[in-house]
């Protein structure tokens, strides 16, 4: 069985989805420099799926692309004013991964964040914050 997307939006940077379970998937593209315009444009189509609610947010980071410095301080506003229950993050590699949680640790978050190298792995984190038991979602 596969998951179900309910309106599916792409933006220049990323592709964004909501599944059927209520996580909201954001998969960024091989899209260069990312610059804040683009942090906002993406900021208002995951809010939209929100509809104004504490969100599951999966993002798959494993695109090639770059924040410039002013899209780095747009996308720390703006993360700090929507609202995520919870953020599984994707990255390519172990090595990746393990510098994103050094880091995460230097960083003070108001909701739970993981980092993973599986898909799967970071989707069935997110379902524990939901009332699902893991083994009936199918990714």
């Amino acid at each position: 069985m596969s998951i179900k997307y309910v309106n599916p939006v792409e933006t220049r940077i990323a592709k964004v989805r909501k599944d059927e379970h209520g996580i909201i998937h954001i998969v960024m593209k091989d899209c260069g420099i990312v610059d804040k315009y683009d942090i906002i444009d993406l900021s208002l189509v995951v809010k939209s799926m929100a509809e104004g609610k504490p969100t599951l947010k999966l993002f798959d980071a494993r695109g090639k692309w770059n924040l410039t410095k002013e899209a780095k301080n747009k996308a720390a506003q703006m993360d700090s004013s929507q609202k995520t229950r919870a953020r599984a993050i994707v990255v390519s590699g172990v090595l990746k991964a393990g510098l994103l949680k050094f880091f995460q640790t230097l960083s003070k978050l108001d909701y739970p964040q993981q980092i993973f190298t599986n898909t799967n792995d970071a989707y069935l984190w997110l379902a524990t914050f939901k009332n699902y038991n893991p083994s009936e979602l199918y990714i």
